[in-house]
């Protein structure tokens, strides 16, 4: 067992990578920091090729320092794969000239029932066909979906290609002559980033299911919005190609009336504030943990709610709870619903989200304010910690948004006095939602495609 382990520092790299996980998932982090800080960590996934467990060191970000680090080690990580590409180069040719779309291309293998599926779900829908021409790539292993279904039957072409290698995929893309190709996964699952270190098109983004650079120089631009761009441009490997107002827009076919809102505030069922979190584990960190409980300890009689299919393990249980103990909150207090999929009904049993830092939520913010609990958010340095700042800003609710843990403490104290507030909030979230850039759907996939066209023609002058 990896309790047992005496020198976790000297596993290799994979196996470094396999505890982490598993530590970081249970918030056993005395474990998790004899594997090596942040930096010694990256050299040692980047020495072995990997890229995905980077992404984990997202959330043990401490200073400005480990911020440039985490985006060296992508550089280098992206050097590597450049260098592999280079010995098999694909081949191109030219756009044609007569062609008067442009054609734009989205790779991910999570066009699917997915959370970027969904989000990309209004891109989709909504491109003008009399301008562009949308093609997409997935090597999704498995069976297909009905929602991949219905997103390949929205578009000009879908390639499906589950068992394709890297640099055939490449050349696929490059036959399509694209005038960009945007990638949507970085190193998660089932994707294949490293197609992009060809160059299959003549300009490249990422966007949406990475919130970091990914590291390859053969990407061109990293598409932001204003609130989440990192205020150092050294945060980004790519040029940041910005949008006018948020990041993404609400599908209409996941924000949806069902489940319904409890429009009762919990507090003003219960008679004391109910905290909660359903981000996941591998964002969480003693700091944090710790200034979740401060909160509790300033809020008499408050409970605080895990929404996680990991509460329905001992060690995550016992782990966070001790975190919250030592800060002089009551053991009996912290509760755990562990469901794993069927989860936005348990949020009528919060009144607010406490976000996670210094990697905030994205999905899990939205889903959390769909169902009337409001979010608290740390705003830091980098893209990754800015994502909520971004949807609480679109939202008119920026005095939710603290810029120190202090300030984020005291924000979350002072709503929790106010269950009025509260209750007010809950009612009206899904019209402010809607009412909002992230609910005007139509309008912001125009938007995109604007800023792709806009980029395209600069950077072909």
């Amino acid at each position: 067992m990896l309790r047992d382990v005496p020198a976790l520092r000297n596993l290799n790299a994979r196996h470094r990578k396999i505890a982490a996980e598993i530590f970081q998932r249970v918030g056993d982090y005395e474990r998790l920091d004899q594997l090596g800080p942040v930096q010694e960590l990256s050299r040692a996934f980047v020495g072995a090729g990997m890229h995905a467990p980077l992404m984990s060191l997202l959330s043990r970000v401490k200073t400005a320092q480990d911020r440039r680090d985490l985006v060296e080690a992508h550089r280098a990580w992206g050097r590597q794969i450049e260098s592999i590409a280079a010995q098999a180069p694909i081949t191109r040719t030219p756009r044609p000239a007569d062609r008067r779309k442009l054609r734009i291309g989205f790779m991910s293998s999570d066009l699917r029932a997915h959370p970027v599926g969904w989000f990309t779900l209004p891109l989709l829908r909504h491109y003008d066909r009399e301008r562009f021409e949308v093609y997409c790539y997935s090597y999704k292993q498995g069976a297909e979906d009905q929602a991949q279904q219905g997103m390949a039957a929205m578009v000009d072409a879908f390639r499906w290609r589950p068992d394709i290698s890297d640099r055939d995929a490449a050349q696929m893309i490059a036959d399509d002559q694209l005038d960009m190709l945007i990638e949507l996964g970085g190193s998660t699952h089932m994707n294949k980033i490293e197609v992009m270190a060809y160059r299959p098109a003549p300009l490249s983004a990422s966007w949406l299911g990475y919130a970091h650079s990914v590291g390859l120089s053969t990407i061109d631009c990293l598409i932001v919005d204003p609130f989440m761009t990192p205020e150092d441009p050294a945060l980004l490997v790519e040029q940041p190609l910005m949008l006018p107002h948020c990041w993404y827009s609400l599908a209409p076919d996941i924000y949806r009336a069902e489940p319904a809102l409890e429009p009762q505030a919990p507090a003003e069922r219960n008679g004391y504030v109910t905290f909660g979190t359903a981000n996941n584990p591998y964002k969480y960190g003693p700091e944090l943990l710790a200034a979740w409980a401060r909160i509790m300890a300033r809020t008499p009689n408050s409970r605080f709610l895990f929404i996680r299919p990991e509460g329905g393990s001992p060690s995550f249980r016992a782990h966070m709870t001790a975190a919250f103990v030592a800060e002089g909150v009551e053991a009996e207090r912290i509760l755990f619903e562990p469901v794993r999929g069927k989860h936005l009904p348990f949020y009528n049993q919060i009144d607010m989200s406490l976000d996670t830092f210094p990697q905030t939520g994205g999905t899990t913010t939205c889903e959390s304010l769909w169902m009337g609990a409001p979010v608290v958010t740390l705003v830091g340095e980098a893209l990754y910690e800015r994502l909520s700042y971004s949807v609480l800003t679109n939202l008119g609710l920026g005095e939710f948004c603290g810029r120190t843990v202090q300030e984020y403490e005291d924000i979350a104290v002072a709503l929790a006095a106010d269950p009025a507030r509260i209750g007010e909030l809950r009612r009206g979230m899904r019209a402010r939602m809607q009412d909002s850039p992230l609910g005007r759907t139509k309008d912001w996939a125009e938007d995109f495609f604007e800023a792709a066209a806009a980029e395209i023609s600069r950077r072909s002058a």
